[in-house]
């Protein structure tokens, strides 16, 4: 295995472990929030506000879904050219640049995203009924952004790799 592809596993390893921590930590939460939730209106004593309670653990799980998915590379993608082009160079290189654009737009995001919680923890509103922070709730869209960013980061890095050792390899063989 090549050595920057085990650095690279070594470290979403632990970006992994932690995001699925959390994610289950936030699973938790949510059912046992549905579960009192239901308790307490069978007993005909609903406890205001926990409706608002429970907008915290799901965006955090989608976000947290959706880094899952960046990670492991199970998002929905339209990759037609896969099936009709059966270049392997000319494939080689989409994939590149497929990576070099989700890339840019994940750092355009990010970078949105980062400016947006700032703006959100000067600012330090709080949600209707409960008063909670609403920067709690919004940093999950941040922190969901940059683990996607980082993971497209790590797979234009592989995608290069793999391009260089492909071309690096036809080239000693007399070219393409």
């Amino acid at each position: 295995m090549d050595r920057g592809i085990s650095t690279y596993k070594g470290l979403t390893s632990k970006l992994v472990f932690i995001q699925q921590s959390l994610g289950v930590f936030m699973m938790i939460m949510l059912l046992l929030l549905v579960f009192v939730q239901v308790l307490l209106r069978a007993f005909n004593a609903p406890l205001m506000g926990i409706e608002e309670l429970l907008i915290i653990p799901t965006i955090w799980l989608y976000m947290l879904g959706s880094a899952n998915a960046s990670q492991e590379r199970s998002q929905i993608s339209v990759d037609i050219l896969d099936v009709f082009m059966k270049n392997e160079a000319v494939l080689t290189v989409i994939h590149v640049v497929k990576n070099i654009v989700s890339l840019a737009i994940g750092v355009v995001l990010t970078y949105w995203m980062f400016n947006f919680l700032m703006y959100s923890f000067d600012l330090w509103k709080l949600s209707p009924l409960l008063s909670i922070p609403m920067f709690f709730i919004e940093s999950a869209l941040f922190v969901g952004l940059l683990l996607m960013t980082i993971y497209t980061l790590a797979d234009l890095i592989i995608s290069i790799k793999t391009a260089g050792n492909y071309f690096g390899k036809s080239r000693k063989e007399g070219g393409i």
